[in-house]
């Protein structure tokens, strides 16, 4: 492999490119001669801090799961509610199971593990496309959920500190080859600021 083609060795970031051009100067099918394509990555994923179980100590359980229920009602909202099935109780059983992954996650019982396994929120969402613009929308909705359900205010940056990151686990779609945004909570605060 040519080491300064590859995105990693240069520092270019259009991996798509990178494959049309090697598609156009090496990849004949039908030859003799052995065709390589260049390996893409095409999501670098940053770590993900998990809450401590203040979150969970200070909302229960309930408040968790209906903060989740009002998030996915938001959703049905944009375009990214096209990607939830349209029967009520399909629809209930996503949200429930959700839920369950948040309740855990913010503390609660092992209960997400138990009943479904190891979350892998990349690999399980695979049969759904989801891409950066739907990423930003999940998070979008998050970031009104948290405003309108009156969240604790001295949660919301470690809330915030897990969720931003982690919903970037959830694209397993890419329109394109740019960075993912970030939404670092230095960049974010101002518009959780009551009064």
């Amino acid at each position: 492999m040519n080491g300064n083609k590859t995105s990693c060795n240069s520092g270019r970031r259009n991996s798509f490119t990178q494959v049309k051009e090697t598609t156009k100067t090496q990849i004949s099918f039908a030859k003799d001669e052995i065709r390589v394509a260049e390996a893409m990555i095409d999501i670098i994923f940053p770590a993900v801090t998990f809450p401590s179980n203040r979150i969970y100590t200070t909302m229960g359980e309930q408040k968790i799961r209906e903060m989740v229920a009002y998030h996915h009602e938001l959703l049905l909202k944009t375009k990214v509610g096209g990607l939830f099935p349209a029967n009520k109780d399909a629809f209930k059983a996503v949200v429930d199971k959700t839920a369950d992954f948040f309740v855990e996650a913010l503390g609660g019982e092992t209960i997400f593990r138990e009943l479904h396994g190891e979350p892998r929120l990349r690999h399980r969402h695979f049969k759904i496309p989801i891409d950066e613009n739907d990423r930003e929308i999940w998070l979008g909705m998050y970031k009104k959920t948290i405003k309108e359900i009156d969240f604790p205010q001295q949660h919301i940056e470690e809330f915030w500190n897990w969720i931003e990151p982690l919903s970037i686990r959830m694209i397993n779609r890419r329109t394109n080859m740019d960075n993912i945004t970030r939404h670092h909570w230095v960049d974010v605060k101002k518009d959780f600021l009551r009064g």
